[in-house]
């Protein structure tokens, strides 16, 4: 094994033992309001994510590819008709059904998934917050923080499942922009905006000091299907047009 990839694995399973003993130690967050509980195994949001609820239209369908604790589903929920939550990690499923109940909202359903293998249907904005480093592991638990197949798989199946009009709203570092971009465009895809999460409290900078992430500059990017161009209709006769 190339001991790039060696380095990649050790230093992320570390950062996953020292994560699990952090939301051991505080195992939940608060956010505008809302108590969300965080699993031992699952992402905690200290990135600002709940502002992808922004982009959240009224009587949206949302599917959140890869929701963690639910950030992404709850928040969006009081504006979607319909939001469909989906991880690859059983412990992601059962957190982010955990803070449906018990923040009481019911217009959220929550299965999992290997990113779109158990997903039907189309919808108008699709979340997708990939894992930011360029790792992999064959255990599914491991998945939330590194990948090497999320993007791809993404770009390449996402046609499929948005309606006319959908959106796909991706959370990434601004430093992979231009990757974001080819992607986009090598699939018929344009990116309409790029756009910062919002700035982070003191409190929130210090957990994410705590957390060990930092200098990540989360970006958000709207992503819509190309226009297809419309065909010239026939061309009038002379005869007709004088």
């Amino acid at each position: 094994m190339h001991p790039w990839t060696l380095f990649k694995r050790g230093l992320m399973g570390f950062w996953y033992w020292y994560v699990r003993k952090l939301n051991m130690r505080w195992p939940a967050i608060t956010i505008e309001g809302r108590t969300l509980a965080i699993h031992p195994g699952v992402y905690k949001p200290i990135e600002n994510e709940q502002a992808c609820a922004a982009y959240c239209r009224p009587g949206d369908r949302v599917l959140d590819l890869g929701c963690g604790s639910g950030i992404g589903a709850i928040f969006c929920a009081g504006q979607a008709r319909e939001v469909v939550a989906v991880d690859i990690s059983p412990a992601a499923v059962r957190n982010t059904k955990e803070n449906c109940e018990r923040l009481g909202i019911a217009n959220v359903s929550v299965a999992q998934s290997d990113m779109f293998a158990n997903v039907e249907g189309q919808f108008d904005l699709i979340l997708a917050n990939p894992p930011y480093i360029a790792a992999d592991f064959a255990d599914d638990e491991a998945q939330f923080a590194t990948s090497v197949r999320y993007l791809p798989i993404l770009f390449a199946e996402v046609h499929r499942y948005l309606a006319p009009g959908g959106r796909l709203l991706v959370q990434f570092p601004i430093w992979f922009k231009p990757k974001i971009v080819g992607l986009a465009e090598r699939h018929g895809l344009s990116v309409r905006r790029v756009e910062p999460l919002p700035g982070k409290s003191l409190k929130l900078q210090l957990l994410s000091l705590a957390y060990l992430q930092v200098g990540f500059r989360s970006t958000f990017y709207l992503i819509e299907p190309q226009a297809v161009p419309q065909e010239a209709g026939p061309a009038t006769p002379a005869s007709q047009a004088a």
